[in-house]
This record gives C-alpha cells, structure tokens and sequence, in this order.
C-alpha cells in the first residue's frame, strides 16, 4: 500500500509543478488562492501518508515546495509571482495537516474504545 501512496504522490507532484510551469491561457472558474489552497491541502496529506513525515518537516518541505514554485515563475515571462500564492499554499499546508492530525487521533480514540 505503502508504495501505491509513494507513486500517487510523485504523479501528483509531477502534475503540480507541470501545471505550474507551463503557460496558461484558460482562466479557472474558481479563485486562484483557492486552487492553491486545495493543491497543497492534499499534497501535504500525500506526502505525511505517504512518507511518514514528521509535521515540521512536511510543513517545511511544502513550504519550499511553494516557495520554489513562486520564484520559478517569477522568472517566466508568461506566469506571475505572488506572495498571496505563497500564503495559500502554507495555509493549505498547515489546513492538511491539522485535518490529517484530527483524523488521526479520532481513529486512535475509536480504535482504542474497542
């Protein structure tokens, strides 16, 4: 199971970073701080599930992740850079994160229960 997790999150973070790279002509029906949001809200749960890392180092590992996203597509003359970007992604980080802890310790709690 472990490494069926291992590859959806390699192919996940392909994808983000393709996405994130290439240009875009297409606006989202949603809000971009939302799309980043979401995006680093399951890949910071991908990568605690799928590499058991510790929460700061996932924290700090996402956070590079977004940050490096950002200064990639400073240089890129058909994207933009913007700390609003930046700012999602960590709130989705830290938002994954909490939610991934609550589930957790709820299954402990039942399981414990029984």
């Amino acid at each position: 199971m472990r490494n069926i997790l291992k590859a959806v999150f390699w192919i996940y973070l392909i994808l983000i970073l393709f996405l994130s790279f290439v240009p875009i002509s297409v606006e989202t029906p949603t809000s971009d701080k939302i799309n980043h949001f979401v995006e680093f809200f399951i890949f910071s749960i991908l990568l605690k599930e799928a590499y058991k890392t510790s929460y700061w180092g996932n924290f700090f590992y996402s956070a590079f992740l977004g940050v490096f996203i950002e200064a990639v597509q400073y240089f890129l003359p058909y994207r933009s850079a913007e700390y609003g970007d930046v700012t999602a992604d960590l709130l989705g980080v830290v938002s994954g994160l909490f939610m991934y802890f609550v589930i957790k310790l709820t299954y402990m709690e039942l399981k414990n229960k029984e």
